[in-house]
């Protein structure tokens, strides 16, 4: 029976194939190379050392020949040290010879060394005749064939000799080109089969995995219908594209799920949204249990508030069910048990802890398929609980627990936030009815003193005037001051109604076209006698006309409170700028004086109702605090801005910015 293809039998095969040429391979060479080795080794360790060996041999011999003859011919005794020389050699290089020689070459060697040792026989003879003597002539006859039948006999082995190096280098050659032939054809079969091999992989392996990865690829693209082939391939990569499939699938089970997870989040996000808008505690609690019964597909829903909470109803459910039906004995159990952040529910869905009801509540849930019930807190406190109950429904999951838990969690808020902003809303009623009542009573009064200071005022010039009789002048200081003190007073009475006219919503703008160089230089002409009383140096500087749209009545009040202040808080001997231009589109106006300042931490509180500055209350300077007020709301209501820079002991400089006609 045949396998299934394997990538590992694959490979194993294709493998195989490429070691057992890679050996061939290496095992040709390696026999090539050593043959050629051992033929090299021959050569040149044997033959070439014994053709040198033979060659000394023939040159000491031919030494000795020549220096005896040279010492016979003529008796130079020094000639004959050649000769010595030689014979002495001799002995070396012949055992040398023999040495080197084998058991094929000894027969050779050994006939030539005969043939020397018969020629050195007759040498000695010679060398003992005398030098230029008709003996030294026959000896020297005598050795001559002797002499030549050595060195044929030398020639002869070195022939041999040559002819053996020869035919190494012969088959040397040949082999290295033997070696060559055979690399390459082994080369080119393994080259012709790794490409057979490449290909046989590439179509049964690396196509069937490259199909995987482009799976891959066009999932991780977002495409995520696409599935792998698993016919196709080897064992291993069906197996992968197997896997693959599986993992896709679950994959999209998994999204499937995760998006099912979002929805109900997104669910719950807006379900606590809708409980934290609403700003009664009884339609937050209705709206939860409307949203949980829609999104947790549970058939009952109900809200039991914890004894001691006020102003929240005690049960609320979905349908009313508490109301002697199925819910009836669940309501009427205790919530104590619970504690902010506790959870129980049927089944495993309940992280572990060590929560379980009184056992009341556990019969009274008896009948339901799964019960979940959620502390409902805000902060530390508990409020009360929210419970959950499908008839046959699935049992809880923990995504089902985690999410009743934030609805929990936003009811407390929904709850708490609804329940502070019915008592605000009380709270709020009470002081507005208490601010209409003082802003009524300012009103009033402002208005019933108004008259009786009328006619102060116009019986203060009547006596002044001596209508009533001469005054001496104690009398006219007296009267002096009762009318500073009722001109101070008429000014309160007037910022007072004008006040109660901005706190009503009464005080309106007329804009009218208007010079504001001309408001400023009255504004300076009336300002500048009390300047002048209490020897403060009053400049003005007004680059005139400042034509705008605005009240002039309004702008005149903001003027003569801004410079009344610089020269009611500047020390005698101070001085009092006002300057006026134009700057791009904006009218500014400038006030400053080198007066006692504003403390910086009390700057921002500058123009608020009845605020005055520390350093002004100490000193005893005369105020109401509602000047600046009245500047402030003017600018606005002109769609300016205005600026202050000051410091403590250094000076105020108050700046306008109108918007130019």
């Amino acid at each position: 029976m045949r396998r299934d293809p394997t990538v590992g039998r694959l490979l194993t095969r294709s493998f195989a194939v490429l070691v057992a040429l890679i050996v061939s391979s290496g095992v040709a060479e390696t026999t090539a190379v050593l043959m050629q080795h051992r033929v090299v080794r021959e050569l040149s360790t044997h033959v070439q050392p014994l053709e040198l060996a033979n060659a000394r041999l023939r040159a000491v011999l031919g030494d000795a020949q020549r220096g005896l003859r040279g010492y016979l011919l003529t008796g130079d005794g020094q000639v004959l040290d050649t000769y010595h020389v030689a014979r002495s050699e001799y002995t070396l290089a012949g055992l040398h010879l023999r040495d080197l020689a084998n058991a094929r070459e000894d027969v050779a060697v050994d006939a030539q060394l005969a043939r020397a040792d018969i020629w050195w026989s007759l040498a000695e003879q010679q060398r003992r005749a005398p030098p230029r003597s008709d003996a030294a002539a026959r000896y020297v006859t005598e050795g001559k064939p002797l002499f030549q039948a050595f060195v044929a006999a030398n020639e002869a082995f070195d022939a041999s000799l040559a002819v053996r190096a020869a035919t190494l280098q012969r088959r040397s050659s040949w082999l290295g080109w033997t070696t060559i032939v055979v690399l390459i054809v082994l080369t080119l079969v393994a080259a012709a089969t790794a490409g057979v091999t490449a290909l046989v992989t590439a179509r049964r392996i690396t196509r069937p995995l490259g199909g995987v990865v482009t799976m891959l690829a066009e999932r991780g693209a977002g495409r995520l219908d696409v599935r792998a082939d698993t016919a196709r391939g080897p064992t291993e990569i069906r197996a992968v594209a197997a896997a693959f499939n599986a993992m896709a699938d679950e994959g999209d089970r998994i999204r499937a799920a995760e998006s099912d997870v979002a929805r109900l989040r997104g669910e719950v996000r807006e379900l606590g949204y809708r409980i934290r808008a609403h700003l009664r505690v009884r339609d937050a609690i209705d709206e939860a249990v409307r949203g949980l019964a829609a999104i947790m597909r549970a058939e009952h829903v109900l809200v039991r508030m914890a004894p001691g909470q006020t102003d929240v109803p005690h049960l609320s459910s979905l349908g009313d069910e508490h109301e002697g039906g199925r819910l009836a004995a669940l309501a009427a159990c205790d919530v104590t048990w619970l504690v902010a952040g506790d959870v129980w529910a049927t089944g495993d869905a309940a992280p572990e802890a060590d929560v379980r009801p009184p056992d009341a509540e556990i019969r009274a849930c008896a009948g339901a398929g799964a019960v979940l019930t959620v502390a409902v807190s805000v902060g530390g406190d508990c409020l009360g609980a929210l419970t959950l109950l499908r008839d046959h429904g699935p049992a809880f999951t923990p995504v089902d627990v985690r999410l009743v838990e934030v609805v929990a969690a936003d009811l407390g808020r929904g709850v708490h936030l609804a329940r502070l902003y019915e008592r605000e809303q009380h709270l709020v009623a009470r002081l507005q009815e208490l601010d209409t009542a003082k802003t009524d009573f300012m009103s009033t009064v402002s208005h019933e003193l108004r008259t009786p200071l009328t006619s102060i005022s116009g019986y203060l010039e009547l006596l002044l005037d001596t209508d009533a009789g001469e005054l001496n002048a104690a009398q006219v200081t007296m009267l002096g001051v009762i009318g500073r003190n009722t001109r101070r007073l008429r000014d309160l009475i007037e910022e007072m109604l004008i006040l109660s006219k901005i706190e009503s919503g009464a005080f309106s703008t007329l804009r009218e076209p208007v010079d504001l160089a001309g408001l400023v230089e009255q504004a300076v002409a009336v300002i500048r006698p009390a300047a002048t009383d209490a020897r403060i140096e009053l400049r003005i500087e007004v680059d005139g006309p400042l034509p705008l749209r605005a009240d002039a009545a309004q702008l005149d009040r903001a003027l003569m409170n801004l410079l009344a202040n610089a020269v009611k808080f500047t020390p005698a001997g101070g001085q009092v700028a006002l300057r006026a231009g134009r700057a791009d589109d904006a009218i500014v106006v400038t006030v400053a004086d080198t007066g006692m300042g504003i403390p910086e931490a009390e700057q921002k509180a500058l123009f608020t109702r009845f605020f005055r500055a520390s350093n002004a209350v100490r000193q005893a300077v005369p105020g109401t605090g509602l000047g600046l007020a009245i500047v402030h709301t003017v600018v606005d209501n002109h769609d300016g801005r205005i600026e202050v820079r000051s410091a403590e002991g250094a000076g105020t400089i108050f700046t306008i910015r109108l918007p130019a006609a």
